[in-house]
């Protein structure tokens, strides 16, 4: 009875034991299930290389493309936000690029951000990208050190209030450079971009489409206005422009998404008409 006892009470242990390895294994098994969670999303992080391809590979049907995309290019707005208008305005425009799957690069103004602060948090809540446009778009190729690098300041610092973020890329007013803005540009840590110019204000429909549609190139930056700007045109054409741009092979994205997957690296202080 006694050597029973002693048998039954080593089998119980054995098991026991077998199931803490058992739970042990299946916990980390778990754990291991989450660590490759992890490392998915981390894949689809559209800040590298890496995510923005495996999304576009994942996606690209979504999109209306009949092929996957292997052009890309960049979109862009200036001089928002804006506020609601008979033109449309920031809000109107942000669903109208939600309808339309695209995230876009704003240069804003400062003084119209600071007029309009709920329009660059929809715009920064979005997900769009936030680029700095001068705090009174006044020309600045031939203004001061001082004076630019006061209006640049201000615009940052009021983008920076309401989203957190301080903006690396910079639109010069009218596109209107010199030595002295570059290199302002070069001491704040921000890269000149420039685009490809299409004059949606208040140019015809016609003009505006044959503009951005007639010979887009591989890492093209398409340059556009605000709605309140371009009198309403800009978002008007916007569903012909990007459905255009689909039919020929692009893919659209962000300034910095395109820089990304250009494999170039955005130098402070330098001017980018392309990527």
């Amino acid at each position: 009875m006694k050597k029973l006892t002693i048998l039954f009470i080593g089998i119980f242990m054995s098991v026991f034991i077998m199931g803490c390895n058992t739970n042990s294994d299946n916990n980390d098994i778990e754990d291991k299930n989450k660590n490759d969670d992890k490392e998915d999303e981390s894949e689809l992080d559209l800040s590298t290389k890496k995510g923005i391809e495996k999304y576009i590979s994942a996606n690209w049907q979504n999109y209306g493309y009949s092929e996957k995309p292997v052009k890309y290019i960049a979109i862009s707005f200036d001089d928002g936000p804006c506020p609601p208008s008979s033109y449309g305005g920031t809000a109107a425009m942000l669903e109208l690029l939600e309808e339309l799957k695209i995230k876009a690069t704003f240069f804003v103004v400062g003084s119209n951000v600071r007029s309009n602060k709920s329009a660059l948090k929809a715009i920064h809540e979005a997900g769009h990208e936030i680029g700095n446009h001068s705090d009174a778009y006044s020309s600045l190729g031939s203004s001061s050190i001082d004076v630019i690098t006061a209006s640049l300041n201000a615009a940052s610092q009021a983008i920076n209030e309401i989203t957190g973020l301080t903006p690396n890329l910079f639109r010069a007013p009218n596109l209107n450079h010199g030595p002295n803005l570059s290199q302002v540009c070069a001491d704040l840590n921000m890269a000149l971009i420039d685009g490809n110019t299409h004059n949606d204000w208040p140019g015809s429909s016609p003009e505006i489409k044959n503009s951005a549609l007639a010979n887009p190139q591989d890492g093209n930056i398409i340059l556009l206005h605000e709605n309140n700007t371009s009198q309403g045109n800009t978002m008007k054409d916007l569903p012909d422009i990007i459905s255009g741009l689909r039919e020929k092979g692009f893919w659209i994205m962000t300034v910095s998404q395109l820089a990304i997957v250009k494999g170039k690296a955005l130098e402070a202080g330098k001017r980018y008409s392309g990527l």
